[in-house]
């Protein structure tokens, strides 16, 4: 019991602390299934598990191969980084394990082509840009096709960007071009409560965003460039993996239907999965990419 809290109490930590390259709405839930977890009890959990599922962890599996030499790798679920067995069960993918398997598929002289295989709302932003670096380098050396078969939002677009085509359901969802920072401002509540937090630190900005206090308009500055930096950072992903300029308006953090995405350069055509696998086996044989 006291591993499982620490356990919970360390993703709770990274999901009101660190910027986040998912949907806002899958924010929520996941705040809601580790509060369930901690504070509601086992059943409730799995109640919010349950409605939310994504399926089986894909990122525990060895890629599927197809036709006998195109790899395909799924990305479902929210995307992290050494995400904890308390999460797997809604269905997660571990980017650390995801980027493993691309560069295992890339440097397989027995795969020609590679598929991925998205239907993600983001996730956190580390090991993000690596995945993303690990899909490019894998186009550089064969075929690669992103497929969105339901979302491909945020860090999950993110990382498709950089295939050599984007292929999309027709009811998929994809865009979502953006970065948040969630902190909590509890010190007019603490205030309210007769509780007042002091706190002795180190650096001014040492125990910024300890619960019961506020932030300072320089601490706001300071993290806010900080979002702006890797927004910056990963629109410039974008235009350098769709190789032309983005327009500027559809990198907001909308997400788009699947028409709107390709008249907007997000996507290259609107297929089906059975058609985007035959498509990447194609160029796999034939040696384009």
């Amino acid at each position: 019991m006291i591993t499982t809290n620490c356990k919970l109490i360390r993703v709770m930590t990274a999901l009101m602390n660190e910027q986040f390259l998912i949907t806002p709405e899958m924010h929520r839930t996941l705040t809601d299934i580790v509060k369930a977890h901690g504070f509601g009890g086992q059943a409730e959990a799995d109640q919010h598990i349950k409605a939310q599922s994504y399926g089986q962890n894909p990122a525990k599996k060895a890629f599927q191969v197809l036709g006998n030499s195109t790899a395909v790798i799924p990305c479902e679920g929210v995307i992290g980084r050494k995400f904890d067995d308390v999460l797997y069960s809604s269905g997660v993918t571990s980017i650390d394990i995801f980027e493993r398997l691309v560069n295992t598929a890339a440097d397989d002289d027995e795969i020609d082509s590679i598929l991925f295989n998205f239907d993600s709302p983001g996730g956190t932003v580390t090991g993000v840009p690596e995945a993303a670096e690990a899909v490019r380098r894998a186009k550089n050396i064969k075929p690669v096709i992103a497929y969105a078969d339901g979302q491909m939002c945020s860090a999950a677009y993110y990382i498709a960007s950089q295939a050599t085509y984007i292929y999309a359901l027709p009811s998929a969802q994809v865009g979502s071009i953006g970065v948040y920072l969630a902190l909590l401002d509890y010190s007019r509540a603490a205030e309210m409560a007769g509780i007042k937090v002091e706190l002795f630190k180190s650096g001014k900005n040492k125990g910024m965003g300890t619960p019961g206090t506020a932030l300072s308009e320089e601490q706001r500055a300071m993290l806010q460039a900080k979002v702006d930096k890797t927004g910056a950072q990963f629109r410039a992903t974008v235009n350098e993996g769709r190789g032309r300029t983005i327009n500027p308006d559809v990198m907001q953090g909308q997400s788009f239907d699947t028409g709107e995405a390709k008249l907007n350069g997000l996507i290259d055509e609107i297929a089906s999965f059975d058609q985007a696998l035959l498509d990447v086996m194609w160029l796999g044989k034939t040696g384009n990419k």
